[in-house]
């Protein structure tokens, strides 16, 4: 977990939660905690760094209860919840989790589902029993790993960051998302890669029904615009959270 900026005040703006995508970390967010110029907290999903758990068998709930309790040891007051592309699936029911505090959900090439599905069946409908193989192929053969652990572990092993990040998509990807408890009225915004190669426009249009996005803001950039853009992605980020802030997308 990296945390960056002073603990504001109610009024001096609200937090921003950052949750990495498949195969990263939270440093992955280094760059645009350094050019936001606002309170940041960015997370690590189960399975990585400090948080000790076999990365294959995350549960969705887990990675909710994992994160939330992080975000509430180092945070008060108005929070913005911000995912990238896998780390978007945990969003609705972190937000569920923490409450009224959360006043904005951002999805940056965040992947989706609506409530009660699965984004493999918005992903890839017609490969369900072929990657649910696959998945449990990878169980098997990645049991007990993590990606880049802080200091050794017993009992576990470490990956690396391209195998890590197909365990990721798939695993996270295959879970049931439940949007019980997130206000319909909170607002949320979509982050649309347009160099995105992972994510096809006609893909992009579904995560963004799926996630109810209100707005869409276009960033020319591949998949990951933490590195590949960290500068406008913080200015992103910092409009989303301006008081009265209108977004066109």
């Amino acid at each position: 977990m990296r945390v960056s900026g002073e603990q504001p005040d109610h009024e001096s703006g609200p937090t921003f939660v950052l949750v990495h995508g498949a195969g990263h970390t939270a440093r992955v967010w280094e760059q645009v905690q350094a050019h936001l110029g606002a309170r940041s907290v960015a997370v690590d999903l189960p399975g990585r760094a400090d948080r000790i758990a076999g990365i294959a068998d995350v549960t969705l709930e887990a990675a909710i209860t994992s994160l939330a309790a992080d975000v509430e040891r180092v945070t008060r007051g108005p929070l913005v919840l911000v995912g990238h592309s896998a780390g978007g699936v945990v969003l609705p029911g972190l937000a569920a989790r923490l409450g009224e505090q959360v006043q904005h959900l951002v999805f940056v090439a965040g992947l989706s589902a609506r409530h009660g599905d699965a984004v493999m069946n918005t992903v890839r409908p017609d490969a369900a029993e072929e990657l649910a193989i696959r998945l449990r192929s990878m169980r098997d053969e990645f049991a007990d790993c993590m990606l880049d652990p802080l200091s050794r572990v017993d009992g576990m092993r470490a990956i690396d960051a391209k195998t890590a990040a197909g365990i990721d998509s798939l695993n996270y990807m295959t879970q049931i998302v439940s949007w019980a408890g997130v206000p319909e009225s909170l607002p949320r915004t979509f982050v649309r890669c347009l160099r995105d190669r992972i994510q096809p426009r006609a893909l992009q249009v579904a995560l963004i029904e799926n996630c109810g996005a209100s707005a869409v803001i276009d960033l020319d950039c591949g998949h990951t615009p933490a590195l590949a853009a960290p500068t406008e992605l913080a200015g992103i980020l910092a409009r989303i959270a301006e008081p009265r802030a209108i977004i066109l997308g």
